[in-house]
């Protein structure tokens, strides 16, 4: 008696897998190049700018004033200001850093920051671009509005620390919370930008450019964090 078997063909998964850096190297790329096209348009006073002056005139005119004015200042400060950001993102990369027993989360946070001091302020003082308090939108002169340091620094804070609690390498991965507060602080960084130009602290396309320049930090602290371990051989004697 012969026994016929059918060999049957296993199919090999050809899925290719991309390197672990390159979500976070990609869109930090392109975080770039938007900041560039749009350095590139204020510097050439291109259509970027076109709706700056026009907006400036509308909420000139309108400013709150009072208990009004005070509320929605310090809440503008809250959201993005270096004064009260940089000790919230501190304080909870220590925590997390003393939870994990390891300092990535630190070198991640610093990385971010850095990146936003040194590339935000070398576009600032290269601009030099005036403020509307100015009551004139010019270059090279004494001013550095353009990117938005509050927004800059709204959007790396408040989204590094969702990236840093709940997601993939942070203190409690939870997929559900991560995407749940992502959009708090998606509303937190728009209300941020919305209020640094409502109370005319900032020209309209200087949110957009601290976004961009924001989302180019916080692409080197998810790097960062990422990064598979270093190991050193040990040399045999």
């Amino acid at each position: 008696m012969t026994m016929v078997t059918d060999d049957v063909p296993t199919r090999v998964s050809t899925r290719r897998e991309w390197p672990w850096w390159a979500p976070s190297v990609s869109a930090g790329l392109a975080s770039a190049a938007l900041l560039g096209l749009m350095t590139w348009q204020v510097l050439e006073r291109g259509w970027f700018i076109a709706w700056d002056w026009p907006f400036h005139v509308h909420v000139d005119s309108r400013q709150p004033d009072g208990i009004t004015k005070a509320l929605l200042d310090a809440l503008a400060s809250l959201g993005g200001q270096r004064l009260y950001t940089l000790p919230v993102i501190a304080g909870v990369g220590l925590y997390v850093a003393y939870k994990q027993r390891r300092v990535r989360v630190l070198v991640a946070i610093a990385s971010g920051l850095a990146t936003v001091l040194f590339i935000g302020y070398w576009i600032k003082f290269g601009l030099g671009r005036t403020p509307p308090a100015s009551g004139q939108d010019v270059l090279h002169g004494v001013g550095q509005a353009f990117p938005s340091g509050h927004t800059a620094n709204a959007t790396l804070t408040w989204f590094l620390l969702v990236v840093v609690l709940f997601g993939t390498q942070g203190l409690k991965p939870d997929p559900a919370r991560f995407r749940r507060y992502t959009c708090v602080a998606a509303a937190g960084v728009l209300v941020t930008g919305f209020l640094m130009t409502a109370l005319d602290y900032h020209w309209l396309s200087d949110i957009p450019g601290g976004f961009a320049l924001g989302l180019l930090a916080l692409m080197v602290s998810v790097t960062v964090l990422r990064a598979p371990p270093v190991h050193w051989r040990r040399r045999q004697r």
